[in-house]
């Protein structure tokens, strides 16, 4: 006797409603993408975030008799208590810095930071070559006045865009809370929405992509922060050490940290910041080209210590490309969307590379190839 027509119209019936629960959604984020983007932005840094904490959190959730709500309260707790001690170490310190950068770009002090500057640079310059040098020099210094007017107008500008920033700083933990509280029920909801045929190959696509991207992060903040103290230690030293004057000390070290972000040309931001931040002040022993070889020196050697000890081949392993794919993947992210391109390229190719060989091996797997 022939099958019942029934059970395959319903059949086909819960494999369209399943599948409807993925894809209206997405039609409807593509139809107001103008509108959602701002929040799946915000959205996804909040998924950044909590594929670095949540490793904690599970951790934590073991010791604190399986309560998730308490491990989550004790991350955040954590965190708190980490940047009130950083800001309480070295936040006076910045404060003064940052007061002191401030005043020094201003009217007569700003001027005689640039003579500062122009005669540090001549001193190196041969005999012969210093009046071209000099004029060279000059023509530069005619665009700075149009610089500072357009430099001012962006700071300002860039006030309210901190204003923003902070408010939507404070979107991102919250929905980072939500995530870390909720993510295996939001889990657990999406893969009920995916047919029972590709529910391993689903599964084992979201565990591979967030152990990729949440190793990836980790390891990228570690290197930063490493490079970022380190610096900062070893310009006290070599100031101390030479009896030189290296102001805003604790500033260029933050920013060697913060651009080692960036792959490959980050480290040589803090060696150009603190050599024109040396060249600029006014020195007792004279400018040295001995300090800007041992400035130099500093931040190779903080990235020897970072390359080999504390992230040893970080890119590289924790997305398994060659190195020599890694440069190519990075250049790609260049040529598309500049500096943030090269940030984000390696997970990015990280996520498309675990997917495709999933799919790869899932369409083995159930014979489709």
């Amino acid at each position: 006797m022939p099958d019942s027509p029934a059970p395959s119209a319903r059949k086909l019936m819960q494999t369209f409603m399943r599948s409807s629960q993925i894809i209206l959604p997405l039609a409807a984020i593509l139809l107001l993408w103008n509108y959602v983007a701002p929040i799946l932005l915000l959205l996804v840094l909040a998924l950044l975030v909590n594929s670095i904490l949540s490793p904690l959190a599970d951790w934590l959730e073991t010791r604190l008799w399986g309560n998730r709500l308490l491990a989550v309260l004790a991350v955040y707790l954590g965190m708190i208590l980490i940047i009130v001690g950083l800001v309480s170490m070295a936040g006076p310190i910045l404060v003064r810095q940052v007061t002191a950068m401030t005043s020094a770009f201003q009217g007569q002090n700003l001027t005689e930071m640039i003579e500062n500057l122009k005669q540090s640079i001549l001193g190196f310059v041969p005999p012969d070559m210093v009046g071209v040098a000099e004029q060279r020099f000059e023509a530069m210094m005619e665009k700075l006045p149009g610089f500072l007017a357009n430099l001012a107008d962006d700071l300002a500008a860039i006030v309210f865009k901190v204003a923003g920033l902070v408010g939507k700083l404070v979107l991102v933990l919250v929905f980072t809370f939500i995530l870390m509280l909720e993510s295996r029920n939001f889990k657990v909801q999406f893969l009920r929405a995916v047919p029972n045929t590709y529910f391993e190959l689903t599964l084992n696509l979201l565990d591979k992509i967030n152990a990729q991207v949440s190793g990836y992060l980790r390891g990228q903040a570690a290197a930063a922060a490493t490079v970022g103290v380190l610096s900062t230690i070893g310009l006290f030293i070599i100031s101390l050490a030479m009896n030189v004057t290296i102001p805003y000390f604790v500033i260029v070290g933050m920013l060697a940290g913060f651009a080692n972000l960036i792959p490959f040309i980050g480290p040589f931001v803090g060696i150009v910041f603190a050599w024109i931040v040396y060249l600029m002040t006014p020195q007792a022993a004279g400018i040295s080209a001995v300090v800007l070889i041992v400035l130099a020196a500093m931040f190779l050697l903080v990235q020897m210590i970072d390359n080999f000890f504390v992230s040893p081949k970080i890119m590289s392993a924790s997305v398994g490309m060659h190195p020599l794919v890694v440069i190519v993947v990075i250049m790609i992210g260049n040529a598309l969307m500049g500096p943030l391109g090269m940030l984000f390229a390696v997970p990015a190719f990280g996520v498309i590379k675990v997917t495709v060989e999933e799919v790869r091996w899932g369409l083995k797997a159930y014979r489709i190839l």
